[in-house]
């Protein structure tokens, strides 16, 4: 029978076909998934469907898409939920299809779709799941030839909105929240979290968790649930912590943002945010730009961009730049030393 052998960091197969040619081929980093495609070819050969495998063998995408997410997504990826949410989105458009016929112009046509009610981020995103499952398909022996996504570049992003609130317009969102929407809409102004990061925020420490630490008036986030995957510790204000003591003593929920009616981490806000909004009289906010009006707060006060970047959690200073105008007096120094009216001409 067929034997499994290691290359570098990657793992191939090894067996006779029934021709009794010897098929030596590289499967995958992973020895779990060399394994099963040995098997895979071995159940072939003793059926008698090796040679004649992809034109009789049909494999429908959406019926891999259940495989892609039982064999990959819960095994490999970091937020599982969101990245299976992600290939349902995805198995929409490709429903019925072959996987063997699908091409790359079906691929760029799915994507220019996809360009129409979204950012280029997003549909970047798309595109490297899509990368991502047609390589599996191809370690896995469902589809041969070449991924059909190769060649097919990534658009240019656009990541440069900066939209940001003045004092007066984050008291007045703030006076038109209500409930557990403006403990949450509070929280974003005050740590600069994004929405994933408050969501898994719990009231007391647990191994791979994020937690509040009131003994040192801190939110400690795991980096689990960093998108740079790094730990972060945001100090609490004073007024958010009197905010998180008062929530936690009618609290029955591990986590500290939760639905009352669930326990659970909530979805998301956006009904109730929008409405906030709409009623404060503010226009073109969305929730994460709460992000921006936390780092802009600081900036304008003084602090450091060094000390926003780490509070922020950007990998690098290039994101937290963006916020460099607003610090006062910053470039009008700079002017005021070669100001000729200020020199003795």
């Amino acid at each position: 029978m067929g034997t499994i052998f290691r290359r570098g960091n990657r793992w191939g197969i090894n067996f006779t076909d029934p021709n009794g040619k010897q098929v030596r081929q590289m499967v995958s980093p992973y020895k779990e998934t060399a394994e099963r495609v040995l098997k895979k070819m071995e159940m072939n050969i003793i059926e008698g469907r090796y040679l004649d495998k992809r034109k009789t063998e049909t494999v429908l995408f959406e019926d891999f898409v259940e495989e892609f997410i039982v064999s990959h997504v819960r095994l490999q990826c970091k937020r599982p939920k969101n990245r299976e949410g992600l290939v349902r989105t995805v198995a929409v458009f490709f429903k019925g299809k072959a996987m063997h016929n699908i091409d790359t112009r079906m691929i760029r046509q799915y994507l220019s779709q996809k360009l129409n009610d979204f950012q280029s981020s997003t549909v970047n995103r798309h595109l490297t799941l899509l990368r991502c499952m047609f390589n599996r398909a191809l370690e896995w022996n469902i589809i041969d030839g070449d991924n059909p996504t190769k060649g097919i570049k990534k658009l240019p992003e656009d990541n440069e909105r900066c939209r940001w609130l003045s004092d007066k317009e984050q008291a007045f969102l703030l006076s038109h929240c209500h409930g557990m929407t403006r403990v949450i809409v509070m929280a974003a102004l005050q740590t600069g979290l994004r929405w994933n990061e408050i969501m898994n925020v719990q009231w007391s420490q647990r191994p791979k968790c994020s937690y509040v630490d009131f003994d040192n008036n801190t939110i400690v986030l795991h980096s689990l649930h960093s998108k740079v995957n790094k730990a972060r510790f945001i100090p609490l204000s004073y007024a958010l912590k009197c905010e998180l003591v008062e929530l936690r003593k009618h609290s029955t929920s591990e986590y500290v943002f939760s639905n009352p009616r669930t326990g659970k981490p909530f979805n998301n806000i956006r009904k109730s945010f929008q409405k906030a909004v709409k009623q404060a009289g503010l226009r073109d906010l969305r929730f994460h730009d709460l992000r921006h009006v936390f780092a802009s707060n600081l900036v304008s006060k003084g602090v450091d961009l060094y000390v926003v970047q780490q509070l922020l959690g950007h990998s690098t200073p290039r994101m937290t730049q963006r916020y460099a105008h607003l610090r006062p007096g910053h470039f009008k120094a700079a002017i005021d030393e070669i100001d000729l009216h200020k020199q003795k001409i």
